[in-house]
């Protein structure tokens, strides 16, 4: 890619922010987040009235060195911070989710209203895009999650807490409205695992008042985001969560434990799928674990003690 170097007047001079955060992603070659900062200083000089400033800086960055055009509906303010979101890579049907019938069903309305989104919004309705999973933990949350996005064909970002929670007065907020800008502009599945950690229910006398802020903006950003794929909040802490954050999700499900019978069938299917032969003890401690994840672990230990067994065999 080729950079044009662009003189600014004082008065069109972008923020010292925006400028560090350019600088330091080319200096460690992340170009998407170069192209995304850049956009978005692109955006900050038009909304100052600066419109020439904001033009000459568009024509620079659409040349490269081949004279394709490197911006892409991928690249959004949100990936200025490229450590808030991280990408979840691994595919599953929903189909290869273990889940009881009635949640299913729910799920594939989902996906059935986002694939035929175009013959709601003639009817002036729109697809449901704003879902709040919660359950006890290893229940399916997040791989369902994953799951919705390899059925709609959209990418998968997980948010990460670490990275959008600041230290100073307003820093959160300002990160979350450019993470659910991101979904405006660009068709995904945005995953907020462990939600409590950012909805808190309001109110406790020990916490500081920053916390309620950050609950507030978050209430605020659900309720008026319009996301172009899906927001998924995921909590095993339900009851910790504000009572008004609820009603900003359009539609809420409930991940039971799994079942003995269903456990069982998940261990089967797992098992067969690593070409593994289960032993009757070992098939009972999976169908009695508490969730899906230890399931999957009693399964997993037993691999190692085969395939160790085999290696000394050899």
């Amino acid at each position: 890619m080729q950079w044009r170097i662009v003189v600014f007047r004082r008065a069109a001079m972008p923020k010292s922010s925006d400028l560090a955060d350019l600088f330091r992603a080319l200096s460690t070659g992340d170009l998407d987040s170069a192209v995304a900062i850049a956009a978005r200083i692109c955006r900050d000089e038009d909304r100052r009235g600066h419109r020439g400033a904001a033009r000459l800086l568009r024509e620079a960055l659409r040349t490269s060195s081949n004279g394709s055009v490197p911006m892409s509906g991928a690249v959004s303010s949100a990936t200025s911070f490229p450590l808030a979101l991280k990408r979840a890579t691994e595919g599953v049907k929903l189909a290869n989710v273990d889940m009881g019938p009635g949640l299913r069903d729910q799920l594939e309305n989902v996906v059935a209203e986002w694939k035929q989104r175009s013959r709601l919004r003639e009817r002036g309705l729109a697809p449901r895009a704003k879902l709040l999973f919660h359950g006890p933990p290893g229940c399916g949350k997040s791989l369902t999650a994953l799951a919705l996005g390899a059925e709609m064909g959209l990418p998968v970002f997980v948010v990460r807490f670490d990275a959008i929670i600041g230290a100073y007065l307003g820093q959160t907020a300002t990160r979350l409205r450019q993470i659910f800008a991101y979904t405006e502009e660009t068709p995904c599945v945005l995953v907020f695992d462990e939600l409590d950690a950012l909805g808190k229910r309001r109110g406790n006398p020990l916490d500081v008042g920053e916390l309620d802020r950050i609950v507030i903006a978050l209430m605020q950003e659900l309720e008026h985001s319009r996301p172009r794929g899906l927001i998924v909040g995921a909590t095993n802490l339900s009851q910790h969560l504000d009572e008004a954050l609820w009603r900003r999700f359009e539609l809420s499900l409930s991940f039971p434990a799994p079942s003995r019978r269903i456990l069982a069938g998940f261990a089967r299917r797992e098992s067969r799928a690593m070409g593994l032969a289960l032993p009757p003890a070992c098939l009972r401690d999976a169908a009695s674990a508490p969730s899906f994840a230890v399931a999957r672990e009693v399964i997993l230990q037993e691999a190692r003690r085969q395939a160790l067994s085999d290696g000394g065999r050899r």
